[in-house]
């Protein structure tokens, strides 16, 4: 993945809480989505390189693991091949600021399966596990140069928490990239109702 300028990372919440049900999709014709396996590492830190994430390595891999929620760490399969193409996990208290906070993390999908929904069901999945859980406080976060995750982050509902003037700006860039309609206000109002 090319070099990009550092910018903020861009902080999305869940802003309706426990009581709202979910919208899962079917997973793609051809997949299945299912929880962790021993031995499933591998393939995680493939997706993880593929995907153009931080180098990782085994401090950072235990570490991941040790935050994740039970049940919580979420697999696109292929079925007739049993090869793992997409991966999502329900991360709890990740920064270690904010006790009972839940972060969707890590979401990524083989260059060859994008474009087919994987990445949508698996951020449903993450979102309902946390939710069954008893979290109501849920939050991910994302770079600006990830517009299709950005986009599947905005379907399913999150919601973009702007808490400076050049996250502003930088939203409203991002949304004009994928055609999204730039609603500041209404996105503070539903931030605030929610955590306020």
């Amino acid at each position: 993945m090319p070099a990009h300028e550092k910018r903020p990372q861009l902080l999305m919440v869940w802003p309706t809480g426990g009581d709202v049900r979910v919208e899962m999709p079917s997973a793609p014709v051809g997949h299945v989505i299912r929880t962790y396996r021993p031995g499933d590492e591998e393939s995680f830190l493939g997706l993880m390189a593929e995907g153009g994430f931080d180098p990782w390595d085994e401090a950072k891999l235990q570490f991941n693991m040790g935050k994740v929620i039970p049940e919580g760490w979420f697999f696109a399969v292929e079925e007739h091949t049993g090869a793992i193409c997409g991966t999502a996990m329900c991360l709890h208290n990740y920064k270690d600021t904010t006790p009972f906070t839940g972060e969707l993390g890590w979401l990524a999908c083989a260059a060859d399966h994008r474009g087919r929904g994987l990445g949508a069901c698996l951020t449903a999945h993450v979102t309902a596990r946390f939710l069954a859980a008893g979290y109501s406080l849920i939050q991910l976060r994302t770079e600006y140069y990830r517009p299709a995750a950005i986009r599947i982050y905005l379907k399913a509902g999150y919601v973009p928490h702007i808490e400076a003037e050049e996250v502003h700006a930088l939203w409203r860039d991002v949304c004009g990239q994928i055609e999204w309609k730039f609603t500041p206000e209404r996105w503070s109002a539903l931030v605030e109702a929610r955590h306020g």
